[in-house]
């Protein structure tokens, strides 16, 4: 967070109420930063990969849904097999089936920007796919 404040972030109400989530725009200038990586689709994928973002490319839904089928807890996300099953389809659909998953059991702390607006667009063309 004093990163954040100090390089003038523009802060939604989520990245206030819980700063971790403050770990993807950082991981975005530490890319660029630390390991020199100037592609932008890359550095834009690295800084939706927890939230994703209305309008996201392959980049950014592949690494976003790489980021939560790869569970850093014990055992097999909860999700898994749903998502894992829409990835069949598309990555739009795995994307708002996890989305849509967090959404409906109550596992989001505080929805994010970014996260809202993605999950209302892929949710105006999950008709297609469910």
């Amino acid at each position: 967070m004093k990163y954040a404040c100090e390089n003038s972030f523009d802060l939604c109400e989520a990245e206030r109420k819980y700063p971790f989530l403050l770990h993807q725009r950082l991981s975005k200038i530490i890319a660029a930063q630390y390991f020199n990586i100037s592609d932008e689709d890359i550095l834009s994928a690295i800084e939706c990969h927890t939230t994703l973002k209305k309008d996201a490319s392959k980049y950014e839904k592949s690494l976003f849904i790489a980021d939560k089928l790869a569970w850093d807890r014990e055992g097999i996300p909860p999700f898994y097999e749903e998502v894992n099953a829409a990835l069949a389809i598309s990555l739009e659909a795995a994307c708002w089936k996890y989305m849509k998953h967090m959404v409906g059991n109550g596992m989001i702390l505080y929805p994010h920007d970014w996260f809202t607006e993605a999950y209302e667009q892929l949710k105006g063309v999950s008709c297609n796919w469910y």
